[in-house]
């Protein structure tokens, strides 16, 4: 099935794509399928607040939301015909075919392209001009990312038995790993969109390329974080024999902690 038109990207046609992803990866044991597991549940979640009344612009968040999946399903799309995609979700993919990474980093390496290369790219392409009228569909998606995101961590800890011991290796005060990455990311994309607001034409391009070779950078840190820790990570993957479909399932069955903050 074609993936629609960005401007008919409606919150169900993105979970329907998404289930797509998640469905056929997990028939295939693809890891690929860890990031579109959470980023299903993400969405599951945006479309309940906004049927909830949450948004101050509904229509505004959904044209934004699908504007942002466009990105990561298109992404996946070139993936698997072998098309060029942007270079950090090429590391992001690529990353499925070893065996090395553990299940966070797979969501991190996902986390890592589409926060800090496509969320700021795709603010600023909805605002425009106007940058700052979007920063309220920019923040809810990412208060979303931050209300789930520990729940993700604590789902991959069910079937990740040492998961806890990767916060050694990053996050501040009693913040996991995946929080700590998220706030920076978050900071990353609006700085980006603010960027790319002011830009057209070649010199729009080519900061995209700019900021998707940075975030390359990124990405190549999360996988090789230096020796102690990749040795801690080996320990860890050493421990992690859950089958791909059930880390998936784990993953987009997460739902919002409430009780924390984003």
């Amino acid at each position: 099935m074609a993936v629609p038109d960005r401007e008919a990207m409606t919150y169900d046609r993105i979970v329907d794509a998404l289930e797509r992803v998640v469905d056929r990866c997990a028939a295939d044991g693809d890891r690929i399928g860890y990031f579109a597991a959470m980023y299903l549940a993400v969405t599951r979640t945006v479309r309940q607040r906004a049927i909830d009344g949450h948004f101050e612009d509904p229509a505004r968040m959904e044209r934004f939301v699908g504007r942002f999946a466009d990105r990561y399903l298109s992404a996946e799309r070139a993936w698997r015909s072998g098309a060029p995609c942007a270079e950090s979700w090429h590391v992001a993919f690529r990353a499925a075919d070893h065996w090395r990474p553990i299940y966070l980093q797979h969501v991190l390496l996902g986390i890592n392209a589409h926060i800090n290369l496509d969320l700021g790219v795709t603010a600023s392409e909805v605002g425009g001009e106007s940058i700052d009228v979007v920063r309220a569909d920019f923040d809810a998606v990412n208060d979303v990312l931050g209300d789930l995101v520990d729940g993700c961590q604590g789902a991959l800890g069910t079937v990740s038995p040492w998961l806890d011991l990767i916060d050694r290796i990053g996050g501040e005060g009693d913040e996991t790993l995946i929080r700590f990455s998220l706030v920076a990311a978050r900071r990353q994309a609006w700085s980006v969109a603010v960027r790319l607001s002011t830009l057209t034409g070649d010199e729009r391009d080519r900061e995209i390329d700019a900021v998707d070779a940075a975030t390359v950078w990124v990405a190549l840190a999360v996988q090789n974080p230096g020796l102690p820790a990749s040795a801690l990570l080996l320990a860890v993957r050493a421990r992690e024999r859950a089958e791909p479909a059930d880390v998936m399932r784990l993953l987009a069955d997460v739902r919002p902690d409430t009780s924390s903050t984003s």
